[in-house]
């Protein structure tokens, strides 16, 4: 099966639990405990497969909603819970005195707002590890789907780094400084040369301030058995483009993306093919991007990515539909401004690049050098997240909209309101120009009408969003009907290339049935 051919989500996946700290003692010595709870449970609860957001995940969302993590009400934790997409939150607190502590856990319902008794653990202050997979496991069992084994199996399976060194980690996680935390997880790394957790909080760290080859020794030193190993790969592959090394780049992310895909590592692979100059079967850097553009609410990257791909890629006519969308959802994206008016001018429309280009720069002076078309800026964007933020919630119901005016216009199409019909369906492109369902009614609307330049319009937008067969056979097919036949031909062998077996395709490309 080709990475092309993965699903990016199979089936409904249960709702993920996010772990807020819980509070504790005004004591600075053990601060870090909270910041351990919230770090260490989630990764217990996703080895007992229960889908938990990682601590890195959640700091994310607090600096992009711009909630501070200390004292949280239920209605900012309950924010941040819609952001993850999360069905649950762990909170509670936690005490001790004299090298005790006690944790005390409640699971509160996102949707009810409902919250369960508390999950209790208690003992030395060196055994939170093992407390933690005790707090999981109760956890687990309060699910839907309960944990395989046993509980005594599972309390055996881990396997804790020296205190010292998971102190170290914990206050590098309490650190309210990039310095501070480095130092932390270097001195915990030094405590156990194994310690996978620690490098992985290291390796993140450097890959933001981009300290590339020092992120890809830490992070190639995380054991391919670890619990922590995809994160460590996934975060190691940007440091690998970074560096330049797209073809390791490359490997790397193929093979996550064979083990689980996702539209983060289908975009970073991407990225690499994109400078490889394509992958293996000649697939192209956008294919694989438009694969990752699919599904529901996902990265604003992507769409960006996508058509700088394909401007590199040489289809500026593409490349010009998908900047489009960016520019109209992020007007002060510059790169996208930049990009669209060089996709205008490759395509030939150079009274339109000049309208794009000159109230930019009279706006942003900076980018007048950038004039001229050039194929080797590194404006493609990498993703640091596997996991990305529920933010946009306008534009995924923009989505959901559409769907309904897509409804709405098939119900008008079979009563024969063709204009009540294209109403809906313009209102569907309009609201999900990315989605091609609604530009391949539409151009069978146009077609209806005798419009066949629309028609050819909207497939051609509709194969820019998603390359299916069946509608390059449809394009081929209305090519040949307004005379066009030497285009046809050319789509329909592009067709079969994707449906070697498809009899109109065939036809169209003079080719006989095959056998």
């Amino acid at each position: 099966m080709t990475l092309l051919a993965l699903v990016l989500a199979a089936g409904a996946a249960a709702a993920p639990t996010l772990v807020l700290p819980p509070t504790g003692p005004s004591d600075a010595e053990r601060a870090w405990v909270s910041d351990a709870v919230a770090d260490g449970l989630p990764r217990a609860l996703r080895e007992l497969g229960v889908p938990a957001i990682e601590a890195a995940d959640r700091l994310r969302a607090h600096e992009t909603l711009e909630i501070p993590e200390l004292q949280l009400t239920r209605a900012t934790s309950i924010r941040i819970a819609e952001a993850l997409g999360a069905g649950r939150i762990v909170i509670g607190s936690w005490e001790g005195a004299g090298g005790q502590v006690a944790v005390a856990l409640r699971l509160l319902d996102v949707q009810r707002g409902t919250l369960s008794a508390p999950l209790r653990a208690s003992g030395p202050l060196e055994t939170l590890p093992q407390l933690l997979r005790t707090l999981a496991w109760d956890i687990a069992l309060a699910g839907e789907t309960p944990p395989a084994g046993t509980r005594e199996e599972f309390l055996r399976r881990t396997a804790s780094p020296p205190f010292e060194a998971y102190r170290m980690l914990g206050r590098g996680l309490a650190a309210s400084d990039a310095a501070s935390r480095k130092r932390f997880y270097q001195q915990a790394i030094a405590l156990d040369a194994g310690y996978d957790e620690a490098r992985v909080a290291l390796g993140r760290l450097q890959v933001v301030a981009r300290e590339s080859a020092a992120a890809n020794e830490t992070l190639g030193r995380v054991s391919a058995a670890s619990a922590v190993s995809r994160e460590a790969r996934f975060l190691q592959g940007i440091a690998l483009l970074d560096l330049g090394r797209y073809q390791e780049s490359a490997a790397l992310y193929g093979a996550l993306a064979r083990a689980g895909s996702s539209a983060a590592v289908l975009n970073n692979y991407a990225l690499a093919l994109l400078r490889l100059g394509g992958g293996p079967s000649g697939v192209k850097a956008s294919d694989v991007l438009k694969q990752a553009a699919t599904g529901g609410p996902s990265f604003p990257e992507i769409p960006f990515n996508v058509g700088f791909a394909l401007f590199v890629e040489g289809d500026a006519e593409a490349a010009v539909f998908w900047m489009r969308g960016v520019v109209r959802e992020l007007p002060g994206d510059a790169h996208a401004r930049v990009v669209l008016a060089w996709s205008l001018r490759r395509a030939g429309h150079e009274a339109e690049a000049d309208a794009e280009w000159k109230p930019f720069v009279a706006t942003a002076p900076a980018y007048e050098a950038l004039t001229q078309p050039d194929i080797n800026r590194r404006f493609e964007r990498p993703l640091f997240w596997e996991e990305p933020l529920a933010l946009d919630e306008e534009q995924w119901g923009d989505r959901q909209y559409a769907a309904s005016h897509l409804g709405r216009a098939e119900k008008l199409t079979e009563a024969g309101d063709l204009d009540g019909a294209e109403r809906e369906l313009t209102q569907a492109a309009y609201l999900d120009p990315y989605g091609d369902r609604a530009h391949v009614l539409l151009a069978r609307m146009h077609r209806r009408r005798g419009d066949k330049e629309k028609a050819l319009s909207e497939l051609r937008m509709a194969l820019w969003v998603k390359d299916d067969a069946a509608v390059r056979v449809e394009l081929a097919s209305l090519l040949k009907e307004s005379g066009r036949n030497a285009e046809a031909k050319a789509e329909a062998e592009r067709a079969l290339k994707a449906d070697p077996g498809n009899a109109e395709a065939r036809a169209l490309a003079g080719k006989p049935p095959k056998k």
